[in-house]
């Protein structure tokens, strides 16, 4: 099968892309050295709140460079749903793994209403194929931690990126 594929120019082709587009949402087994999901924090108050999104923004910085890897959920190589979920459950907030699994965590918002330590998708015709963490939201712009398939794990503002701005599927609050 393999040298049917590497002899023809368009299987492999078509397997090439086949394998780009499914980076994200394709299910994989997590790797044994992913943290363990735990039972989200119980928060009381708003304060709680605001110290657990300071925590996963902090947390997510910290693997700024990480290299990309599909199907990867430990910082020697992650995938975007792999980084989000990796970062999250380090905070114990219990979060699936695939990005399609999360996008139908948590509540639903408007972009504009989203916070730090939200998640945002992406994708096309309401198929999610991306998330990545929100850092901020504000008059300055849109800024997300993810990982990116060219550039491993980086911290970008989007306001003005037409590549992620036609993309920007929804929000998604995950804390209480």
């Amino acid at each position: 099968m393999l040298m049917k594929i590497l002899g023809n120019p368009w299987l492999l082709f078509g397997a090439a892309i086949l394998f780009f587009f499914s980076a994200c949402t394709a299910l994989r087994p997590a790797d044994s050295s992913t943290p363990i999901p735990r039972k989200p924090r119980r928060t009381t108050s708003s304060s709680n709140v605001s110290s657990l999104r300071t925590d996963i923004i902090n947390t997510a910085r910290k693997y700024k460079g990480s290299k990309y890897k599909y199907g990867g959920t430990t910082p020697k190589g992650f995938d975007c749903s792999g980084f989000t979920s990796y970062v999250l459950i380090k905070n114990r907030v219990d979060l699936h793994r695939t990005s399609g699994a999360q996008a139908k965590q948590g509540k639903k918002i408007r972009v504009a209403a989203a916070q730090p330590g939200d998640l945002i998708f992406f994708g096309s015709r309401g198929k999610v194929s991306h998330v990545a963490i929100i850092t901020q939201n504000d008059a300055d712009g849109l800024k997300v931690i993810h990982s990116t398939s060219s550039k491993g794990v980086i911290e970008q503002n989007i306001t003005h990126s037409e590549y992620w701005q036609s993309r920007l599927l929804f929000a998604r609050k995950m804390l209480d």
